[in-house]
């Protein structure tokens, strides 16, 4: 991938035009890519005696393109070869490739107390920390909420789950998210309630964490036999309710899919419910058109289908079968690119038995794209994908990749790289924190894809801003601005709210 040249939250105007700079000539050298994966870094680890070991991590996960524009994730264990794989660790990877670890989860005499199996992915969240879960780990051994800054310094523990009694606080989180409002939000597998016909491990629950208060609430705890249980890959939609995947109550020895809605209000309730034996395996995500898409299995034919549905429920369109399940029981979510298709990873099938990265078209579910991955590159790409600044797919594989090591040495997942051609994703406003405010003022601008953003302006005027992430950019209401929208840009292009901005 070619290297971006400025810091991406620099408010100088000597530092927008680098930056811009370096964007142009990433765009200009993307023409010549030849379109395929390419790997930016593998993990590399040793054989023992009796176990192996990854010193930089092994299995990567979800990553993310942070406001300084460096990639940062987390690598699920740290010991492998044995029957429970552990441990994992924190990395910083740049443009060029360079890793940098940042945090290493390690066993005490009582434990994993920082965490155990990060794999979640990170959250950048607007006081300019990342923050994740541990599937499991901490004081209860049922998952951890942790805090670290950019620079690996920092590292705190903010929730042990399944404090509370009965683990009424959640247990074994798997999904966290930024908000419109600032705040963490997130899912629990297990916890909350576990009254009948909940199993005694609970049914989930749905949680707020506020970085400024250093407060933990759960917002909602499942009971089966309205709500589901198990939730995940919740999101939070443009009109500002969240979304999510629950398995529906068991009928007749097999579940179906719920997809739910849950309310800033508190409230919850299920939108749609498929047939029985179609249970979901991926998280939802919105296409442009406003609706939700995702993927279930078919069960007795276990095939992979992706899906469509409007926020309310109706609609409903499965699509063809994609492919079959190979034993596996998620799929990442789908991503809607700049081409405005969905693009998606998938671990196996039988044209590409070591995974692929592909686009469908939204109207139809055919697909459009397909990109193979060869062991060279990696190996099951189960965490999904983004689309960097620069309109490039970034990923990670959970196996295989090239390393120049000894015989004893091996690797252990990739990230890597794909230029498809597609341009760089513009921005999109979806709200303002303040629609009013006095010259010298601050306005937090909520969105999407703000990582990368060269400019901000008040009805015309110019206005300096900070990145904070890729959903929030903070401007400050500059002299001679008058009452009007708001835009931003970026290579991708500009976006203009639809809230006027009122100039006090």
């Amino acid at each position: 991938m070619n290297s971006l040249k400025s810091i991406f939250n620099n408010n100088s105007s000597r530092s927008v035009m680098t930056f811009v700079l370096g964007l142009s000539l990433a765009v200009t050298a993307r023409a010549q890519n030849s379109g395929t994966i390419d790997q930016l870094f593998a993990f590399t680890c040793t054989r023992g005696v009796s176990s192996e070991t990854c010193p930089q991590g092994g299995r990567p996960d979800l990553i993310i393109q942070a406001s300084d524009g460096n990639f940062y994730g987390a690598a699920q264990v740290t010991d492998e070869g044995v029957s429970d794989p552990q441990g994992g660790t924190l990395f910083r990877l740049t443009h060029a490739g360079k890793f940098t670890r940042l945090f290493a989860f390690t066993q005490g005499t009582s434990g994993f107390l920082n965490g155990n199996n990060p794999v979640s992915g990170f959250v950048e969240a607007n006081d300019g920390f990342l923050y994740g879960t541990t599937f499991n780990g901490g004081k209860q051994n049922d998952g951890v909420l942790f805090r670290i800054s950019k620079t690996g310094a920092g590292f705190k523990v903010l929730h042990n789950f399944c404090s509370s009694a009965n683990c009424a606080d959640g247990s074994i989180p798997n999904g966290l998210l930024l908000g419109q409002d600032g705040n963490l939000y997130g899912t629990t597998q297990e916890g909350g309630s576990s009254v009948t016909p909940c199993p005694s491990s609970g049914c989930g629950t749905i949680f707020r964490f506020e970085p400024t208060t250093r407060s933990f609430t759960v917002l909602h705890r499942l009971a089966a036999a309205t709500d589901g249980l198990e939730p995940l890959g919740m999101i939070q939609a443009t009109n500002g309710n969240f979304y999510g995947v629950s398995d529906g109550l068991p009928s007749v020895g097999a579940f179906n899919e719920d997809i739910f809605q849950f309310t800033p209000a508190g409230e919850f309730r299920v939108q749609f419910k498929s047939p029985i034996h179609d249970t979901g395996i991926s998280g939802l995500t919105q296409g442009a058109n406003g609706n939700l898409y995702g993927a279930f299995e078919n069960i007795p034919a276990g095939l992979i289908n992706f899906f469509e549905v409007s926020t309310e429920g109706t609609g409903f369109v499965a699509f063809a079968p994609f492919t079959a399940l190979a034993g596996m029981t998620t799929t990442p979510s789908l991503f809607l690119a700049s081409d405005g298709n969905l693009w998606d990873t998938n671990f196996t099938d039988s044209t590409a038995p070591m995974g692929s990265l592909f686009s469908i078209n939204p109207q139809n579910g055919g697909v459009l794209q397909t990109f193979a991955f060869d062991g060279a590159n990696g190996n099951s790409p189960e965490a999904g994908v983004i689309q960097a600044a620069d309109g490039t797919f970034v990923g990670t594989t959970e196996h295989a990749g090239t390393i120049s090591g000894g015989s004893n040495e091996f690797a252990d997942g990739t990230v890597w790289t794909l230029d498809a051609g597609l341009p760089a994703p513009a921005p999109a406003i979806t709200l303002l924190n303040s629609t009013s405010g006095r010259v010298g003022s601050t306005v937090l601008i909520n969105g999407h894809n703000f990582i990368g953003t060269t400019a901000v302006s008040f009805n015309g005027v110019s206005a300096s801003f900070q990145v904070l992430n890729t959903q929030f950019v903070s401007a400050t209401v500059p002299a001679g601005a008058i009452t009007g929208p708001i835009k931003v840009t970026n290579l991708g292009g500009t976006a203009t709210s639809t809230q006027s901005f009122k100039v006090n």
